[in-house]
């Protein structure tokens, strides 16, 4: 029967950065890690440059990333770096800029295609010869053994493993088996995503509008300059409406919600819907389990952070466990998770509060708060050392 020291369930960006990671620990030398996927991994060759599963990673997850062999230049050819962010309030006069200029930092961050990020770490991961790749397989039974770690079916096929990763997102099968508690919060919206062909160029800018409704971001894509990929968050039956509309008809509404701001706009192939949600796991481990990512916790992805919550999440576990076996522990001795969950906890939380804040603030539509919100964006539009603490804080620099 074949035998793992860490299983790791789900190759998305988030578990293949954790793999990655760990396998090019000196202290995990000699660890066999096995990778269970349900889908074949897309190869970067076959991978689109125009993606509306796009992804902002921060410059600080781009630097992990490249530090792991997982940034190579054909990635960097498909993604596109920003070097500002705008926000407007649709409600008001309200306006934020911010800039990596007041970071002294080249950019804010990247945009990159979800499928060519997983096709390069996928493509890293294959140069480790301590890491298997179980794909596609799908996990279809767990259960702890007597003497320690679990045995786990993929279909017909019973392995073994020291150490169970889950990183099978928000309907982790690993958090559900393991009957995890998760408080949820259901903000019944729906997000848009498709690519969009604009008149005037994006000028490596991200940019998003916030309404009563829901937000709508721009994100600069790679290419001449004139496509973004966008995410709009909208009530769930005004987004049946939206997502119901000939290509047409949505890109006047879309530039209606945009106010005009790259011009015209066209769609560039499909438009789809999905379902948005928030959770977050009551603890992020169990003896010789840990939940990362999106199976640990789920935020609005107005803010663009669901990716570098998880990438941070597998930086620092992985660290954790490289300590831990350096140290002579064993891979299911507790502390080195308990130590995780408190460095990464908070963070995960804070955010999450953050976007059901944002949520509920924008949403009000009363004048009263609007004109409020407007006098304290444009307050923190002039607090510089603000502004360059909150950068700082979501990766920049």
């Amino acid at each position: 029967m074949p035998a793992f020291d860490v299983l790791v369930v789900g190759a998305g960006p988030v578990g293949a950065a954790f793999a990655l990671a760990l396998a090019q620990a000196p202290a995990a030398a000699g660890l066999r890690i096995g990778l269970v996927e349900a889908a074949e991994p897309p190869t970067l060759a076959d991978t689109r440059v125009l993606e509306p599963r796009a992804l902002a990673v921060s410059s600080r997850n781009r630097r992990f990333l490249a530090g792991l062999g997982a940034w190579p230049e054909a990635l960097a050819r498909r993604a596109c770096p920003y070097h500002s962010m705008e926000v407007w309030d649709r409600r008001s006069s309200g306006h934020v800029r911010f800039d990596c200029a007041e970071i002294h930092q080249p950019r804010l961050g990247d945009i990159v295609g979800q499928p060519a990020l997983v096709a390069a770490l996928i493509e890293a991961l294959r140069a480790q010869p301590a890491v298997e790749l179980l794909c596609p397989a799908a996990v279809t039974a767990i259960a702890r053994l007597p003497g320690g770690g679990f045995g786990v079916e993929l279909g017909e096929r019973r392995i073994e493993t020291r150490l169970l990763i889950a990183a099978d997102g928000p309907d982790s099968r690993v958090r559900t088996h393991f009957e995890i508690p998760t408080d949820r919060w259901d903000p019944d919206q729906q997000a848009l995503v498709a690519v969009l062909e604009t008149e005037l160029g994006h000028g490596h800018c991200a940019r998003q509008w916030f309404a009563p409704s829901g937000p709508l971001a721009f994100l600069p894509l790679a290419g001449d300059g004139h496509q973004v990929a966008i995410v709009w968050s909208q009530d769930r039956e005004r987004a049946d409406r939206l997502g119901a509309l000939a290509s047409d008809a949505l890109a006047r509404e879309l530039e209606i919600a945009s106010e005009g701001a790259l011009g015209g706009v066209s769609l560039a192939g499909e438009h789809r819907l999905i379902p948005l949600r928030q959770h977050h796991a009551g603890c992020y481990w169990l003896r010789g389990l840990a939940l990362l990512g999106d199976a640990a916790h789920v935020v609005h992805p107005l803010a663009g952070q669901g990716v570098n919550l998880g990438l941070a999440d597998a930086e620092v576990l992985a660290g954790e466990l490289a300590s831990a076996l350096a140290a002579g522990l064993d891979l299911d001795d507790p502390e080195p998770l308990k130590r995780y969950q408190r460095r990464r906890r908070p963070e995960n939380l804070a955010m999450l509060a953050a976007m059901r804040g944002f949520k509920t603030l924008f949403a009000e539509t009363r004048l009263p708060v609007a004109l409020l919100r407007a006098v304290g964006m444009a307050a923190f539009d002039r607090a510089e050392p603000l502004k360059r603490w909150v950068m700082r804080m979501a990766g920049a620099a």
